[in-house]
């Protein structure tokens, strides 16, 4: 039997395997992988591109979604990662650390951080994922947003999106 996700293309910048669709950058700063059954969306109102995961149940009011912001940046990723980190913490109610590291990504520092908290008068908690990193005078910032209660069920295509982006 022939696979049912064929190659798609969209201006020459897309393509399929059976595990992530592949996305390129217009502007060839990024590549970033997705699952066929996740909404993408590369012209969002306040990211470089957002990913959505599907309906989980009917009702659900809640998708987990992926973004991506980039700016431009030109100092260490420590500096940037302090006064995002610092931001973040400003704009969320009950912001509680769950986990945070600098390591190696791609032949640079990166850093990823893990947390929980509020926005604004939402009613349920967040959990959310950050991948900082720096290159060619750009700051990147990769986030997965979920609901603390919900988040396990697309964590793992979550880490994939992750583990396929390159800058």
């Amino acid at each position: 039997p022939k696979p049912n996700n064929p190659p798609t293309t969209t201006g020459n910048t897309t393509t399929s395997s059976s595990e992530l669709t592949k996305y390129s950058d217009p502007q060839g700063r990024f590549t970033i992988g997705y699952p066929t059954n996740w909404i993408f969306n590369s012209t969002p109102e306040s990211a470089v591109i957002k990913i959505t995961s599907p309906v989980e149940k009917d009702g659900d009011d809640f998708r987990q979604n992926i973004n991506l912001q980039i700016e431009t940046y030109n100092s260490t990723i420590e500096d940037y990662v302090n006064s995002s980190v610092s931001e973040i913490k400003k704009l969320m109610k009950n912001y509680q650390e769950v986990s945070s590291m600098y390591f190696n990504r791609n032949g640079s520092r990166a850093y990823q951080i893990i947390y929980k908290g509020k926005y604004g008068d939402m009613a349920y908690e967040m959990q959310v994922k950050q991948l900082f990193t720096i290159a060619n005078g750009k700051a990147y910032i990769l986030t997965y947003v979920s609901k603390v209660d919900e988040r396990d069920a697309f964590e793992t295509t979550a880490n994939k999106i992750f583990n396929s982006f390159k800058n």
